[in-house]
């Protein structure tokens, strides 16, 4: 497997060991977003419930 790296480390990042293998996240934050946070987390709830009970929206 091709081993990608993140050099643009302009955000929010954490590193998590699991087991033998490293996963790091790195958030990166949009300034010209339009969606509040509320809508933001309506429509991540409405992805998780659609996948839950085997309906893909996009």
């Amino acid at each position: 497997m091709e081993k990608l790296e993140n050099t643009d480390k302009k955000g929010i990042s954490t590193k998590r060991k699991i087991e033998k293998t490293t996963y790091e996240v790195v958030v990166h934050f949009n300034e010209n977003v339009t969606e509040t946070m509320q809508d933001s987390k309506k429509h991540t709830y409405i992805l998780y419930r659609s996948y839950k009970i085997g309906i893909l929206i996009w």
